[in-house]
C-alpha cells in the first residue's frame, strides 16, 4: 500500500527538482525527506528518484506516480471534508492569508458575517502574498489564501487548488488636485504617459497590474517612487512627487491633496479570488470562510472612485 505522505514529498521533489528545496517547502529535513522517498521505493518496488547533477531526476515509474499523486491528494481531502460535514464540524480555526488591502475590505468584513453566523468558527488571519501564500496553502500550514492573478501565483488549472473568483477590483487614478486633468469625469491612461510615478515595487502582483495596463495604453510608467502601500502611495501623490494607480479596496483613507478618477475603459483591474486545496474547499470548517468572502466581495468597496 503507497502511502499519501509519500506521494505528497514525491510531488514536491517533482515541483522543486531538488531535495533541500522539497524538503524547505515541506519543513522537513532533506535526510527525512530522503527517507521518505527510500520507503517509497520499497512500497513500489522501483526507484523513484536519481542523481541529476546537484539536483534529482524522476524515474519513469516516479512519473506514473506523480500523475495519479493530484487526483489521490485531492480525493483525501474530500474525504476528509465529507467526514467532517457528517460530525457536523463548525467548531474550529480556518487560517486565512491573504494581501493587505484584501484582509481590510474582505476579510475583515467577512469575520464579522461569521462571528454572527457561525459563533463557534474562529479565523486567524495573516498578511502573506503569492508565491508566499500558496507554499503555506500547499504545506497545509493555512486552509484558505486571498490573492489575485498574476505570474506569482499558481496558474488558473493548477491541480493542487481550487479557485473561488471574487471580484475584479478596478483601478482608479490618483492625481494631485491641481493636476491639469483633476477636473475630467474619467482619464485615459495614454494621457499619464510622460507622468513621473509612484507605483508597486517590481516583482509584485500589483506592479504587473500597472505595468501591463500601461502597457495595453502603449507606453511604460517611468516609477520615479516605489511603495506597496497604497496610503503610501497617495499620500506621495499629494505632496506633487507624481501620479499613480490604486485599486478600489486600496481607497478606504483617501489624505486630502489628490483626486480619483476612473480611468477610460479599458481600466486595468486586479482579478481576486480566494483558493483552497483541491477538496478542501468542502469542509464545513473552510466552506462557510468562502461563502463570506464572496458576500464580502459583493459589499460597498468596489463603489468607491
Amino acid at each position: 500500500m503507497i502511502d499519501a505522505r509519500r506521494l505528497r514529498v514525491l510531488r514536491e521533489v517533482a515541483r522543486q527538482g531538488t531535495l533541500a528545496a522539497a524538503a524547505d517547502v515541506l519543513h522537513l529535513t532533506p535526510s527525512a525527506v530522503s527517507q521518505q522517498l527510500a520507503v517509497l521505493e520499497r512500497e513500489v518496488g522501483q526507484p523513484v528518484v536519481e542523481r541529476n547533477g546537484r539536483g534529482v531526476r524522476l524515474t519513469g515509474a516516479a512519473e506514473v506516480l506523480v500523475g495519479h499523486a493530484d487526483l489521490v491528494l485531492a480525493q483525501l481531502e474530500a474525504a476528509a471534508a465529507d467526514v467532517a460535514a457528517y460530525a457536523d464540524g463548525l467548531v474550529g480555526t480556518v487560517r486565512v492569508a491573504g494581501f493587505a488591502t484584501g484582509l481590510a475590505e474582505l476579510v475583515a468584513p467577512a469575520a464579522r458575517r461569521l462571528r454572527a453566523g457561525h459563533p463557534g468558527l474562529a479565523l486567524e488571519v495573516t498578511e502573506s502574498e503569492a508565491p508566499e501564500c500558496f507554499v503555506e496553502l500547499a504545506r497545509g500550514d493555512v486552509d484558505a489564501v486571498l490573492s489575485m492573478a498574476s505570474r506569482q501565483a499558481p496558474a488558473a488549472g493548477d491541480p493542487r487548488f481550487e479557485r473561488r473568483a471574487l471580484l475584479s477590483d478596478t483601478l482608479d487614478a490618483v492625481l494631485p488636485e491641481d493636476h491639469p486633468l483633476a477636473d475630467e469625469p474619467e482619464v485615459a491612461l495614454a494621457a499619464l504617459a510622460g507622468e513621473r510615478w509612484i507605483g508597486p515595487p517590481d516583482g509584485t502582483s500589483c506592479h504587473d497590474v500597472t505595468v501591463n495596463g500601461c502597457a495595453a495604453a502603449g507606453f511604460t510608467p517611468a516609477f520615479s517612487h516605489r511603495t506597496l502601500d497604497f496610503h503610501a502611495a497617495m499620500a506621495l501623490v499629494a505632496a506633487g512627487l507624481g501620479v499613480a494607480l490604486v485599486p478600489r479596496l486600496g481607497q478606504a483613507a483617501v489624505p486630502d491633496g489628490v483626486v480619483l478618477r476612473p480611468l477610460a475603459d479599458p481600466a486595468p483591474a486586479r482579478h481576486v479570488f480566494a483558493a483552497t486545496r483541491t477538496g478542501a474547499g468542502r469542509r464545513p470548517t473552510v466552506a462557510p470562510v468562502l461563502e463570506a468572502l464572496a458576500a464580502a466581495a459583493r459589499g460597498p468597496a468596489l463603489s468607491r472612485g
